[in-house]
């Protein structure tokens, strides 16, 4: 009998220090002894005092944490793991992020894991968060001092702008960055070291496809296009309606004073919008029956209709070619069938997300098909309207943003509008929620889907299909994430250890084949000034002001310290000073505060300074600190 054996064997003695002492490998009866061997008790130490912050407490993050407490992480001296995650723990979560148990859902990633990986080691230190690292928290929690502060900055992160950001603050703040992520049986590490490495956003991932507009909303060619239109229905009209109204009456007091306003024909952003949701909003459960009813046929049956208006079955394009051909199907009108179940679903989901909306209450006996069946009896269904709106054919095209007024007919509609609403009500933003099978978030989604494929002669999906699609569920397996957290803890042991760029190691894996690629990180990239002047992006200069440094003596010290002239001054979006722009030379007397107008509290800022060539042209300097001397 022949068995095969596949194997696969992987050493890493590149984390072994060659002028460790043999004293550093002995053992010292603790729970450590082994790994001491190992890695010896210099690297133990700095482990075990170090400062890390990993964001993410999902996948990645629960292997991670796990590494951490068997490794010994801030177990010792003043040591401190910080995490973060905003997200609340889902039933979906639990096949993958092993620290979380059923009775944790709902509960926040963070604090729970905290909590669990406790029981791995208990002397760990850790500080769990529950904040969001964006430009919001920059200047309140995770701030440069705060980065400054950690010997290590973790990524288990699952977007890419999420991962940009983190990469542009451990630039800023030349700190060492471990990045990783799974999908399915491919996974990948990249280690980003200050001065030594290119960073993060050096290499570009490519962008997410996204399905054309007209493709969406007129044309579909498969489940997935009825899938993500009936997503993009539920988002704009539970959520980013609500969002909107709930938003506008932030702004504004009252109906009266927006109605005043726009009969002054003063421009109300959203007001139109507003005035139309409210407008229309339902008072009672039998309204919301009727609004449900009424958006089946305008969905299935009223668009069918416009569409084979417009564009008749042998309408041909300039070309001579049928319009009507693959991948354009053309729609067949669905008529209402109180007998058939996805009809009847499509009613019942809907009636109870207008209901969450508006606050209207309802009772399980509601949403019974004889009950639903009663209030469908007394509802008139507006006939078919033909409509002289131009329905968009070109791929090309964006969708437009609705919330300003557009034209003089809008203006005049929002102001009768408003002067017909009592009271200025804001509704409940419902959050889409894939994991809750009773909130009708799926149901909703899969109906609507499935009925707009049927129009369309597409094949319908399961509901599982629905839910996986819809909530973008990436199939994840807990080997993959296993490796690759592993792989990255490697990783840190040369970071800590201060290792040269040959020692390093980023890894592109796939399980499936087996694959596992090795690669030394690529070299931080050199920008050559002159002769004696090369910058990467690490590199940052500073100057230190005081309160009273105008723009002209900053302009003196920069010359001085970089022997070029600067020609442009960036803060953020905000132009300092840039010398052909009109008014500019005179900044030259104003205080560099006064210019910048810094926060309270704020003792510096971060400003891009263009460097004036020999031959004229505009050279990209590093950042540079500029520090105000308060």
């Amino acid at each position: 009998m022949l068995v095969v054996l596949s194997q696969f064997y992987l050493d890493v003695t590149d984390v072994m220090l060659n002028d460790a002492p043999d004293s550093s490998f002995h053992p010292k009866n603790d729970r450590y002894d082994l790994l001491r061997l190992c890695i010896g008790d210099n690297t133990l130490y700095k482990l075990r005092n170090i400062h890390l912050f990993m964001v993410g407490c999902g996948a990645i993050g629960c292997e991670m944490l796990k590494n951490f407490a068997l490794l010994g992480l801030a177990t010792q001296g003043d040591g401190l793991i910080t995490i973060t995650d905003n997200d609340l723990i889902e039933k979906s979560n639990l096949n993958r992020q092993f620290l979380f148990r059923p009775q944790h859902i709902r509960h926040p990633k963070s604090t729970t894991a905290a909590n669990s990986v406790l029981q791995i080691n208990p002397a760990l230190k850790i500080d769990a968060h529950q904040n969001k690292v964006c430009p919001q928290t920059e200047h309140t929690i995770y701030t440069d001092t705060f980065f400054e502060n950690q010997h290590i900055l973790i990524n288990a992160l699952d977007n890419v702008e999420a991962r940009r950001y983190m990469d542009s603050r451990c630039v800023t703040n030349q700190r060492a960055l471990l990045e990783s992520g799974t999908m399915g049986t491919k996974g990948h590490v990249q280690v980003i070291v200050p001065h030594l490495t290119e960073s993060y956003s050096n290499q570009n991932d490519p962008l997410d496809e996204e399905i054309p507009y007209c493709t969406l909303k007129s044309f579909p060619a498969n489940i997935e296009h009825c899938i993500q239109w009936a997503r993009d229905k539920f988002e704009s009209s539970f959520s980013q309606k609500a969002n909107l109204v709930n938003k506008f009456w932030s702004k504004n007091e009252s109906t009266q004073s927006v109605a005043e306003k726009l009969m002054r024909h003063d421009q109300v952003e959203g007001a139109y919008i507003v005035s139309r949701v409210l407008r229309n909003a339902p008072q009672n459960w039998q309204k919301c029956v009727s609004i449900a009813r009424c958006k089946f046929e305008k969905y299935f049956n009223h668009k069918a209709k416009q569409l084979l208006h417009s564009f008749p079955l042998d309408t041909k394009l300039a070309n001579g070619e049928l319009f009507w051909q693959s991948p354009k199907r053309p729609p067949q009108p669905l008529i209402f069938d109180s007998n058939n179940l996805v009809h009847m679903m499509f009613i019942q989901s809907t009636s109870r997300l207008y209901a969450d909306l508006n606050g209207i209450p309802w009772k399980d006996e509601d949403l019974s098909t004889e009950s639903l069946l009663r209030h469908l009896e007394n509802i008139e269904v507006p006939e078919f309207k033909v409509s002289h709106k131009q329905i968009e054919t070109d791929e090309a095209v964006k969708k437009v943003d609705a919330n300003e007024l557009h034209s003089t007919d809008e203006q005049h509609l929002a102001t009768e509008y408003m002067t017909q609403i009592t009271s200025n009500k804001t509704l409940t933003v419902i959050e889409f929620e894939k994991d809750d099978d009773t909130n009708s978030h799926i149901d909703f989604i899969t109906t609507a889907a499935n009925l707009r494929a049927t129009m369309y002669n597409i094949e319908n999906a399961d509901r599982l299909k629905v839910k996986r699609i819809a909530g973008r569920i990436v199939p994840a397996i807990a080997t993959t994430t296993a490796t690759v957290s592993g792989l990255a803890a490697v990783e840190l042991l040369k970071v800590i250890n201060k290792h040269p760029l040959e020692k390093y190691r980023n890894c592109f894996l796939n399980l499936a084949l087996p694959m596992m690629l090795l690669s030394e990180p690529g070299a931080a990239e050199t920008l050559k000034i002159n002769d004696e002047l090369s910058l990467t992006v690490w590199d940052r200069w500073e100057i230190e002001g005081n309160k009273d440094f105008t723009l002209e003596m900053f302009l003196n010290h920069f010359k001085e310290k970089t022997g070029y002239n600067a020609s442009m001054i960036v803060h953020g979006a905000k132009m300092i000073y840039v010398p052909i722009l009109p008014g500019h030379k005179k900044r030259l007397t104003q205080s560099m505060i006064k210019l910048i107008k810094p926060l309270a509290q704020q003792t510096y800022v971060d400003l891009i300074v263009s460097l004036e060539s020999e031959e004229d042209e505009d050279i990209p300097g590093p950042p540079l600190r500029y520090y105000f001397g308060l």
